[in-house]
C-alpha cells in the first residue's frame, strides 16, 4: 500500500480514536471497505478481538431491532444502528448467509 494511503488511513483512525475510543475506530474500519482488508492483515490480535466483539454486538443489535420493529428500509436500519448503509448491508448479508435473518428483513423505499 502506498505510504500516502497508509498515512490517510492512520489519520482517520487516530481522529476516530480521539472522538470516542476503540468503538469509533471499529466503525471507521467498517466504512473503509478496501482499507478494512488491508488493515486486518496488520491488526494486532487485540485489535482483531475488539473488532470481532464489536461486529457481534452490531449483529445482535441489528437482529433485535428487526425483531422489535419489523422490516425497515436500509437507511432507517443504518440510522438506528449508527453505521453506514454499506456496513448495514454487509451485516445483513452475513446474517442471511448464516440463516439468522431473511432478505425480507428490510424493504425498499417507495418511489417518490
Amino acid at each position: 500500500m502506498p505510504p500516502m494511503v497508509m498515512q490517510q488511513m492512520m489519520e482517520k483512525m487516530m481522529a476516530a480514536m480521539q472522538e470516542s475510543g476503540p468503538m469509533a475506530v471499529c466503525r471507521a474500519m467498517m466504512t473503509s471497505g478496501e482499507a478494512l482488508e488491508s488493515e486486518a492483515a496488520h491488526a494486532t490480535p487485540e485489535l482483531r478481538a475488539l473488532f470481532e466483539e464489536w461486529a457481534r454486538n452490531v449483529e445482535d443489535e441489528l437482529l433485535a431491532v428487526l425483531r422489535a420493529r419489523g422490516p425497515l428500509d436500509l437507511a432507517e436500519l443504518a440510522a438506528t444502528l449508527k453505521i453506514s448503509p454499506q456496513s448495514t448491508r454487509h451485516f445483513l448479508g452475513k446474517l442471511v448467509r448464516e440463516g439468522k435473518a431473511t432478505p425480507t428483513g428490510t424493504r425498499a423505499r417507495s418511489a417518490p
